[in-house]
């Protein structure tokens, strides 16, 4: 494989949950470059999943209607 091909950002979702779990299994076996590439892998599987998650906020309110307190 050449190395633009494994880049973690190239990677399709169900490839990159693949090779996460290959490299981490190498990992517990206790391969320190397995272990790197693990991390590598689920960091970016993270960064999705982030953004993924990422909603708009909903537009503020007009504070000048009412006050930010209670008077009872």
């Amino acid at each position: 494989m050449s190395e633009t091909s494994t880049t973690p950002a190239k990677l399709e979702d169900s490839e990159l949950q693949t090779l996460a779990a290959e490299w981490r299994i190498r990992a517990m076996q206790g391969d320190q470059l397995a272990h790197r590439m693990a991390q590598a892998l689920e960091a970016e599987q993270r960064r999705r999943i982030r953004d993924t998650g990422l909603q708009p906020l909903p537009p503020a309110r007009s504070s000048a209607s009412a006050p930010w307190w209670k008077f009872w």
